[in-house]
């Protein structure tokens, strides 16, 4: 089962996934930065959000932004989820990375949205060092 909501209709996914307070591409870019320099983490992987808009705007022949590995979630009671997809390089402990990921986007969460978030880091895997 996903942790990932579902909803109608992109409309309501673009609404629920913007930040409160703050421009949402800035803020999950910012993550991506954050997240991508901690040790132990070899790369980041698509969103689910971000492979369904790149699956449709391959069927539309229109360009795709780079996968980020980042969703940003804002849920109806106005709490934010942020979802963290990613490899470890297998130089660290899958749980000390993760739990360097997690203090990463809280800080950043804090940082920009002034209250702390829910963070949920899959590690999909560790990437062969050679």
């Amino acid at each position: 089962m996903s942790d990932l909501p579902m909803s109608g209709s992109p409309e309501d996914d673009a609404a629920r996934s913007a930040a409160p307070g703050s421009d949402r591409a800035a803020l999950e870019a910012a993550v991506v930065e954050s997240v991508s320099v901690v040790p132990g983490v070899a790369r980041l992987v698509p969103s689910f959000r971000q492979v369904l808009t790149a699956t449709a705007r391959r069927l539309l022949n229109a360009e795709t932004s780079p996968a980020t590995g980042v969703d940003i979630v804002t849920e109806a009671s106005g709490g934010v989820v942020v979802y963290v997809d990613l490899y470890t390089d297998g130089t660290r402990p899958a749980g000390s990375v993760v739990d360097d990921v997690a203090a990463e986007v809280q800080a950043l969460i804090l940082t920009h949205e002034g209250s702390s978030a829910q963070v949920k880091v899959r590690v999909m895997g560790v990437m062969d060092a050679g």
